[in-house]
């Protein structure tokens, strides 16, 4: 025997939380709609000040609702010979990274960043997306060294994950 149940929405028992904000990235989302993973353990370097996609860390989710909360985390290990290692998370329908800092130079503002000399540091942000669309998104990690130096994601090898999750709105 088998069983399946449809449903337009979930909603919790309590309600969809609320916020007095504006903004509808701050506004309370519903249940988790889908989660989709991807993980690797290939270092990868860079010495651009333009953002690289990161190798293998990218997701490609189709969104049920366009009006959908898309929660995206993501863990690495990255480290740097010198200067300055920005994280940030591009989405293919914006074709724009996620901070949309108004930088137009495309090495400035991430999400992420951290500075040193050969230690390895751990690298760990979440970031609220909206959906916008019911077609094929694909969220990917990029990264930089803006001083010319040269950043290394999944440094000594570790596990890079990325995570993005539809939260119904």
């Amino acid at each position: 025997m088998s069983s399946e149940l449809r449903v337009d929405k979930i909603i919790p028992v309590d309600g969809v939380p609320s916020d007095s904000g504006t903004n509808p990235l701050y506004l309370g989302a519903g249940g988790v709609v889908q989660v989709v993973y991807a993980q690797t353990r290939t270092q990868q370097s860079t010495s651009s000040s333009t953002f690289t996609d990161a190798t293998n860390l990218f997701v490609d989710i189709t969104p049920k609702f366009s009006t959908s909360k898309m929660l995206i985390t993501c863990h690495t290990v990255g480290q740097v010979t010198s200067g300055r290692a920005r994280f940030d998370i591009h989405k293919s329908t914006t074709n724009a990274r996620i901070s949309a800092h108004p930088s137009g130079n495309n090495t400035d503002h991430g999400i992420s960043a951290f500075e040193g000399s050969g230690i390895n540091h751990v690298v760990s942000f979440s970031i609220m997306d909206i959906a916008g669309t019911t077609s094929n998104i694909r969220y990917k990690l990029q990264f930089n060294n803006t001083g010319g130096n040269t950043t290394f994601v999944q440094a000594s090898y570790s596990v890079g994950a990325l995570t993005v999750m539809e939260l119904s709105a």
